[in-house]
C-alpha cells in the first residue's frame, strides 16, 4: 500500500470509529438499566417486561452501528491487499488441469497454469477464452476460497459465476467436490498430463 492509498483510507477509518462510538451509548442502554439502575423488580413483572421491550430496540440500533463502524474499518484495510504482491505459498502446481463436470459447460475444458500468482497460488486460465480457476483471498471482504470467473480480474474481486470453494490452503481442490453458489454443485478437477510425457508415452513400454 502506497503513502497515497494510506492517506485516502483515514477518512474512511475515522468514520469507523465514529459510527462505533456513536452506537456504543445505544448499546449500553439496557445494562444502565438493569445493572446500574436496578430496573427489574420482581414485585412487578409488567413494568419489567416493558422495561426489557423498550430496551431492546436500543441494543440492536447500537449493535447494528457498531457494526457499520467496525466493517468500514475492517474495509479499509482489507480493501488493500493487492494480489499480485503476496509471496508464494505452497509449491508449484500442475502446468495444465481440466474441469471434467460443471453444471456450466462453458467452464468444462482444460486450463493452463499462468506465470503469475495471484494471492500466493497459481491460477489458471481457459485456452481462448475468459474463463479462470483463481483463489480468492478476502481482498475485499467475503469468505477466503478458489473461485470459477469468467470476468477479467486481478484477483481482487469477489466473483464466481461458476462457484467457489471455500479453502485457506494454497493447493487446488482436485477431484469431484460440491462447490458453493451453482447448481448442481458438482464441479470436478483433474491434473492432465504434460505434452511431454504423452509424446514420448512409446518409451514406458521397453
Amino acid at each position: 500500500m502506497t503513502k497515497m492509498d494510506s492517506v485516502a483510507k483515514i477518512p474512511q477509518i475515522l468514520g469507523g470509529i465514529f459510527f462505533f462510538f456513536f452506537g456504543l451509548p445505544f448499546t449500553l442502554v439496557p445494562f444502565i438499566m438493569f445493572f446500574e439502575l436496578g430496573a427489574i423488580d420482581p414485585a412487578y413483572p409488567f413494568e419489567a417486561l416493558f422495561l426489557i421491550a423498550f430496551s431492546i430496540p436500543f441494543l440492536l440500533s447500537g449493535l447494528a452501528i457498531q457494526s457499520m463502524g467496525l466493517a468500514a474499518i475492517r474495509w479499509a484495510f482489507v480493501a488493500t491487499k493487492d494480489p499480485n504482491l503476496a509471496p508464494r505459498l505452497g509449491k508449484i502446481g500442475p502446468a495444465r488441469i481440466a474441469i471434467t463436470e460443471h453444471p456450466n459447460t462453458e467452464y468444462v475444458g482444460e486450463y493452463i497454469r499462468q506465470s503469475e500468482i495471484i494471492n500466493g497460488r497459481d491460477w489458471y486460465r481457459m485456452a481462448d477464452s475468459n474463463s479462470r480457476l483463481y483463489y480468492y483471498a478476502v481482498n475485499e471482504g467475503g469468505a477466503p476460497g478458489w473461485s470459477i470467473d469468467d470476468r477479467q480480474d486481478n484477483g481482487s474481486k469477489d466473483w464466481f459465476n461458476g462457484g467457489w470453494f471455500p479453502s485457506t490452503v494454497a493447493t487446488l481442490p482436485l477431484g469431484r467436490r460440491m462447490w458453493n453458489d451453482i447448481e448442481p454443485p458438482w464441479v470436478e478437477i483433474e491434473v492432465l498430463e504434460s505434452a511431454e510425457k504423452k509424446s514420448n508415452w512409446w518409451e514406458k513400454k521397453s
